[in-house]
């Protein structure tokens, strides 16, 4: 499990702010966090792998490698489709057409040439486009 360090102290602790800077890049700030998981829905949550995240811990609670996915992938990639609901419904219209694109990687997942990853079962580890 992974533990957020900065709780709030000022900008004059370097360090802390630093790691506060690094943890916005990640999209892992209380913030980002609590902003997904207060639009995730059960289908939402349906609709994305938890693969290659952990849990964080926060002064305010646990949040799920679900959630922790798709914080990180939509502040990566997502904010052009405003919401995470937009986004997760790009993403499924995604591998719906490219289905035949996608190859299986030494993970058992499917890669697709924009670097979009996925289950096989259609649930999306990376959504890049």
């Amino acid at each position: 499990m992974e533990q957020l360090r900065y709780c709030g102290e000022l900008p004059q602790d370097i360090k802390a702010y630093q790691q506060y800077l690094e943890d916005m890049r990640r999209g892992k700030t209380l913030l980002q966090l609590q902003g997904v998981q207060n639009e995730i829905t059960a289908e939402i949550r349906g609709s994305w792998s938890a693969r290659s995240f952990t849990p964080v811990i926060t002064p305010q609670g646990v949040f799920d490698e679900v959630v922790c996915n798709i914080s990180y992938h939509f502040h990566k990639h997502g904010s052009k489709y405003y919401s995470i609901t937009r986004m997760t419904e790009e993403a499924k219209l995604f591998f719906a057409r490219n289905q035949g694109k996608g190859k299986i990687n030494d993970q058992g997942l499917l890669k697709f040439p924009d670097g979009s990853i996925y289950e096989p079962d259609g649930r999306i580890v990376t959504f890049v486009s």
